[in-house]
Order: C-alpha cells, then sequence, then structure tokens
C-alpha cells in the first residue's frame, strides 16, 4: 500500500532547497487552485470553459495547471467564462 500524499510532502519539506522551491511557486499553485474553484463552482468543465473562451481544453488544463503563467488577457476571458470577474490585488 502506497504512501499518503501529505506524508511525502512533509518529508519532502524537510529538504531546504525542496522547501524553498516550493514556497516560490505559492502563488502559482494558489492562482491554480482559484481558477479551479471558479470553474467547479460555475458547474462547468474545462471543455465548456474552452468552448466559452474559444479556445480548447487543453489550453484551459495549462490555464489551471498554472505553468505557464497565464495572460492578463487570458485569465479575463476565463473568469467571463465561469460567469466571474477578474480581480487583481497587489498587498
Amino acid at each position: 500500500m502506497g504512501r499518503k500524499m501529505s506524508e511525502v510532502k512533509k518529508e519532502l519539506m524537510l529538504d531546504g532547497e525542496f522547501h524553498a522551491e516550493y514556497e516560490e511557486l505559492e502563488e502559482e499553485f494558489a492562482l491554480a487552485s482559484q481558477l479551479i474553484e471558479a470553474r467547479k463552482k460555475a458547474h462547468l468543465t474545462q471543455d465548456e470553459v474552452a468552448k466559452k473562451m474559444g479556445t480548447t481544453q487543453s489550453v484551459v488544463a495549462r490555464l489551471e495547471s498554472g505553468h505557464p503563467l497565464p495572460s492578463l488577457r487570458s485569465l479575463k476571458r476565463y473568469a467571463e467564462a465561469v460567469c466571474g470577474r477578474l480581480e487583481i490585488r497587489v498587498v
């Protein structure tokens, strides 16, 4: 039987280099998570969002992965497709 992902993460976080890289990517993971959450709240599939954006499902999958970072234009189109709005803040 395999190990739980949380256990593996905890072990990896003990490695200073891994921990630093993980922290550096935290904002990208947060953005990807927000996109997925917005799509799910709208009860849409990636394919449905893609059609509303005029693009393909693979493009939506890349947006939701956070790699590479999406453009503001893409984020705005995604927000509109899930009946949301884009809000950017510097805090």
